[in-house]
């Protein structure tokens, strides 16, 4: 990231979440908090704590620093995993 572009926590998490098709409500109840606490993070109103974002990130299959703004890099969806992984198989056969 850019020194002249703007960090979004918020954004960012709803991204994630939206790109691998969990509601809000499926978000909160893996995390064990209310879909509105949902909202406030990703309405940046609310900041999770440290752990809360570990959790976020192992959820959401990403990095705590993608997450809090020091990687550009999402990493890999779950669909994009599953194809990397039979391009390999494929490939060693």
């Amino acid at each position: 990231m850019s020194d002249t572009e703007v960090y979004d926590f918020g954004l960012r998490l709803r991204q994630l979440r939206e790109a691998r098709k969990i509601s809000r409500k499926a978000f909160a109840k893996k995390l064990g908090v209310s879909k509105e606490t949902i909202y406030r993070y990703e309405s940046n109103v609310q900041t999770p704590s440290l752990d809360r974002t570990k959790q976020m990130a192992i959820i959401l299959q990403t990095s705590m620093d993608y997450l809090v703004g020091f990687s550009d890099d999402p990493g890999l969806t779950r669909e994009q995993r599953k194809a990397l992984e039979q391009f390999l198989l494929a490939f060693r056969e």
